[in-house]
């Protein structure tokens, strides 16, 4: 089948946003910002080399914001329909009547709003793959995998996602400006079992250059390593030991900061990190990054969602909190400025002190456990309270020795940032980059169900 192709091309999105603004501003609205989208989608995914489910999918939408003063109405639309928008803005408009004043409401002001893209960042790297090829490459990846070991009983599917999208958004500030990106997955899952029972784990690679995904060879084998590895099952004593979280769990650990940081949670003073401006909060060897002009980075960007200029720059700076992610609406709410964070943070890397694999970050540590999985989202966001279940590695004398499962870990996320003993740079591909991380004994409660 030939590939599908976009609907519009930049020129013509730019050209259809234009008007939808000048229409908006002419039909009564004070201002207006409206973002236009596309994406074209193919999914094949295998479970027993059959195919279980095969789609290919083309959407596009219209959302738009129009502005009464401080009232705001928004609307979404499931196609992009040029005879349809005086009444798309009507509805808008009609929707802000509703609304209440709110000072903080209004778009991006016009000196923020960026002016010059940055170099080629690569972020759209269109790949033509057929029918067949696709369908061959998810079945290998599923054979490759229940291949690897005896002790892999079955798959529980394999998956192939391509993805492509174009994009563009405009204001009456100024703002009217878009691009294309791509992204790739692939995807494994498989079931191991010996006489101690079954087991199951996963893996995934993404990209957003097809022929840079993990190969299906290497992606087939870490799998099933993941797999083998929670076979070795054994028992584990309550305590609060070291633990290093696998790279990840590491990322979940840094995700809740960045949202302990972002605006929304700020600005209506249900964070634990409330007011922690130049506040010691990790390790002094510890820095975080945000780079938004990684080539190819899956969280790269040119702009935020509001339009916005980024840039890079260290949200934790030696262990202190250099910077906040906020959206030009919280940082109103906060008498602050817009950090380029509408939508979102852009590619976290996270500095490392540690050079090796997990193993080796394992002998480090010499005794404790290493959590590989975690079920739930049991993080209380204003206390920093953290309490979630889990399965891990049981380390002895700076060995692997068994698998663990259905635990309980608790903390503080307060108490986890400051005792990080180190990070290691293990990560792949990630829109978090952020090595598996040891945390110091005493601080997290694991306890055995």
């Amino acid at each position: 089948m030939a590939q599908l192709e976009f609907l519009y091309t930049q020129a013509q999105l730019q050209d259809i946003a234009a008007t939808i603004i000048q229409k908006a501003l002419a039909a009564g609205a004070s201002s207006a910002q409206v973002e236009l989208s596309e994406s074209i989608s193919t999914d094949v995914e295998i479970l027993s080399q059959e195919i279980d489910n095969f789609e290919t999918s083309h959407e596009n939408q219209l959302l738009i914001s129009v502005f009464k003063g401080h009232k705001k109405g928004n609307i979404g639309i499931s196609a992009i329909k040029q005879d349809n928008l005086d009444n798309v803005i009507l509805q808008a408009l009609d929707i802000a009547k509703y609304t209440e004043e709110d000072s903080a409401n209004g778009l991006l002001e016009s000196e923020y709003i960026v002016k010059e893209l940055h170099s080629d960042l690569e972020l759209y790297n269109p790949y033509e793959l057929d029918n067949h090829e696709l369908i061959r490459q998810a079945k290998e990846l599923e054979l490759l995998a229940l291949e690897q070991d005896q002790r892999i009983k079955a798959s529980d599917g394999s998956s192939i996602s391509l993805t492509r999208y174009n994009f563009v958004t405009a204001n009456s500030n100024g703002l009217l400006n878009g691009y294309q990106t791509s992204r790739y997955s692939k995807y494994v899952s498989l079931i191991g079992e010996n006489s101690a029972g079954m087991q199951t784990d996963y893996w995934h690679t993404s990209s957003r250059a097809y022929p840079e995904l993990m190969p299906n060879q290497e992606l087939a084998a870490k799998a099933a390593q993941r797999v083998l590895r929670r076979l070795n099952k054994g028992e584990y004593t309550s305590g609060k030991p070291a633990v290093i979280f696998e790279s990840s769990i590491a990322k979940s650990i840094i995700g809740s900061l960045m949202g302990a940081l972002s605006g929304g949670s700020l600005y209506r003073r249900l964070s634990f990190l409330n007011d922690s401006l130049g506040t010691k909060i990790m390790p002094e060897w510890l820095t975080i990054n945000e780079n938004p002009f990684i080539l190819k980075g899956m969280a790269s960007c040119y702009f935020d969602n509001e339009g916005s200029q980024v840039q890079q720059r260290d949200i934790i700076a030696n262990g202190a909190v250099n910077g906040y992610l906020l959206s030009s609406y919280s940082a109103r709410k906060m008498n602050l400025t817009s950090t380029g964070n509408a939508g979102g943070n852009h590619n976290i890397v996270v500095s490392h002190n540690f050079v090796g694999e997990l193993a080796k970050l394992a002998q480090h540590m010499k005794n404790g456990i290493i959590i590989i999985d975690t079920i739930g989202h049991g993080l209380n966001m204003v206390s920093g309270d953290y309490s979630v279940g889990a399965s891990g590695l049981v380390v002895i004398n700076g060995e692997i020795s068994h698998f663990v499962d259905n635990l309980t870990i608790a903390g503080n996320m307060r108490d986890i940032y400051q005792n990080i003993a180190a990070i290691t740079h293990d990560y792949e591909n990630s829109s978090v980059c952020c090595g598996s991380m040891l945390i110091n004994p005493g601080v997290i409660q694991v306890s055995s169900k």
